[in-house]
């Protein structure tokens, strides 16, 4: 149990009270001048209250009845005392007379003082009051200088008061815990921010580490373009002492190169393979070894130049592609055999897009071989014009 004074309850319970008090003395209009003659308001309740023995206590036929009784009781009681007086000296009926009225006045006013000074009897008498309590009635009497005060409406304030610091409280409470709320919502942020820029970072330390990848292999793809022109540089240097043949082909990798003719394939040269495909290739047969299938797919394509390419067997790639030579329209099937842990060099020019157009690299074979062609047939009339010669010299 709480040990806060119940202010709040104590007010409500006096409040009636307290304003029925002021209530009463409201009824005099001039409080600050009153006057404290209580002796004839003492003298006036006494004669009221003598009265109250006639009042009347019914009407008949609308005429009102006296109580008789009364009267007979008082006329008696006078009749006697009068009669018992006329025998004694008027000195001593003097005396009696002073000294009974003495008594009454010493017995009857502690009584009706008493009633005078209940602010709740009907006798309450505010003159009385003033005179014999003066310090309560100063209290009271300046509690009711404003007309408009009541200690209930002074309860009602507390009322709403107390309200009022329970709904402060209240919002209090609710702006404390949206603080709280705001605050944990911050420290969220605050982490979700913290999260972020990690990743930031992260993703940052990523893509310097992708970008000295992506160095790594520019580096090596331009020392590996660099072998390649090297070898092309030696290729031209062949060509123009007329050593120039299949063999000089091999800058990429391994490969076959087959010539059509009618719906057969005849195998003209192979290089740096394994020797795994055939002499010859009947493009009527439905099966055939894995290491062929892009060379019939490419002569069997529409297109020059155009790539096909799959894996005849693990970490190795096969790339096909045809192309015509000459005024005669031949066509050639040139096939790469391409081992990639082995050959990474020709993998990258030959297979990918990342750093080089692969495509430069095929029409670069597809000019060599041009070239080759040129010399094979420059060879082959050279060697039938001497080969004529020959015949007509011994014929003579």
């Amino acid at each position: 149990m709480s040990d806060k004074p119940n202010y709040h309850g104590f007010l409500h319970n006096f409040a009636p009270k307290m304003d029925k008090v002021l209530a009463i003395f409201r009824t005099e209009s001039t409080r600050e001048n009153i006057k404290s003659n209580w002796l004839n308001g003492l003298f006036l309740l006494m004669l009221r209250e003598v009265r109250t023995c006639f009042k009347p206590i019914s009407k008949l036929d609308g005429m009102k009845v006296t109580n008789l009784t009364g009267l007979a009781v008082i006329g008696g009681l006078i009749a006697s005392i009068i009669s018992w007086l006329l025998v004694l000296h008027w000195g001593w009926v003097v005396f009696i007379g002073l000294a009974s009225f003495v008594l009454i006045l010493v017995c009857l006013i502690p009584y009706y003082k008493n009633k005078m000074l209940d602010i709740y009897h009907p006798f309450f008498h505010m003159p009385a009051y003033k005179k014999f309590r003066p310090n309560e009635y100063e209290l009271l009497n300046h509690s009711v200088m404003d007309k408009h005060f009541s200690y209930t409406d002074l309860a009602n304030y507390v009322d709403e008061v107390s309200t009022k610091q329970t709904e402060e409280s209240n919002v209090v409470e609710i702006i404390t815990n949206q603080l709280n709320e705001q605050k944990d919502e911050y420290k969220k942020r605050i982490q979700e921010q913290v999260d972020r820029e990690k990743e930031i970072v992260k993703e940052y330390r990523d893509e310097i580490e992708k970008l000295n990848d992506d160095l790594d292999e520019y580096e090596t793809v331009i020392s590996y373009l660099v072998e390649f022109i090297q070898e092309i540089y030696v290729i031209m240097r062949r060509i123009a002492s007329g050593m120039f043949h299949f063999s000089d082909l091999k800058m990429i990798s391994g490969f076959t190169i087959y010539q059509m003719k009618d719906n057969e394939l005849t195998r003209i040269a192979d290089e740096g393979t394994m020797g795994q495909t055939p002499k010859y290739i009947d493009l009527n047969q439905i099966n055939h070894n894995p290491w062929v299938q892009t060379i019939i797919d490419a002569a069997k394509g529409k297109k020059e130049l155009e790539l096909r390419n799959n894996q005849p067997t693990e970490g190795y790639e096969s790339v096909s592609f045809k192309f015509y030579l000459g005024k005669s329209k031949k066509m050639w099937i040139f096939s790469l055999q391409i081992h990639r842990s082995t050959n990474p060099r020709g993998f990258l020019l030959a297979l990918s897009d990342n750093k080089i157009d692969k495509r430069v690299i095929y029409e670069m074979l597809f000019g060599l071989c041009l070239i080759l062609d040129d010399k094979l047939e420059g060879e082959k009339r050279k060697g039938e014009e001497t080969f004529g010669s020959r015949q007509i010299g011994e014929s003579s």
